[in-house]
């Protein structure tokens, strides 16, 4: 084989790999956006930092008795316990793992003051299912994208 045949085979092989690695992003981002909880409990904002996903809760319907957005009462944390909990990172460091499936983070509950390993799965692009695991029971949360 000539040598400008091997170049032009090394450069098609380079550029339909950086075609599949642009489409895997694009798939990856995929879950990025705002998301409604369930029973219009909350909302959550899911972005991108580096190559993991978080997610922060952005508002929460529930208040304090007085009013005054409801507080992270249930942390195991004491410290934290006087924070809202709106603006508290729920989802932390998930990964992109292919077929719709973002793993290998921690989502915290904190109406319960929980954290799990949960796996993200996207339905269709405005709905998404965390499948949580804790314990001996196990709970899929679904999520609308309101963006």
């Amino acid at each position: 084989m000539k040598k400008t045949n091997k170049v032009l085979l090394l450069l098609i092989f380079i550029l339909s790999m950086n075609h599949f690695t642009i489409a895997q992003s694009k798939k990856a981002d995929a879950i990025i956006g705002t998301w409604l909880m369930p029973d219009n409990a909350g909302k959550i904002k899911i972005y991108k930092e580096n190559d993991h996903f978080n997610g922060k809760i952005i508002w929460f319907k529930e208040t304090e008795k007085d009013g005054s957005p409801l507080k992270d009462k249930n942390n195991p944390n004491e410290n934290l316990r006087s924070r809202t909990i709106v603006g508290t990172n729920v989802m932390k460091n998930f990964k992109y793992k292919g077929k719709n499936i973002w793993d290998e983070g921690t989502f915290y509950a904190p109406q319960l003051g929980k954290v799990t390993t949960p796996t993200c799965n996207l339905i269709d692009k405005n709905h998404l299912e965390i499948e949580i695991s804790l314990w001996l029971f196990s709970k899929t949360i679904k999520l609308t994208r309101i963006e």
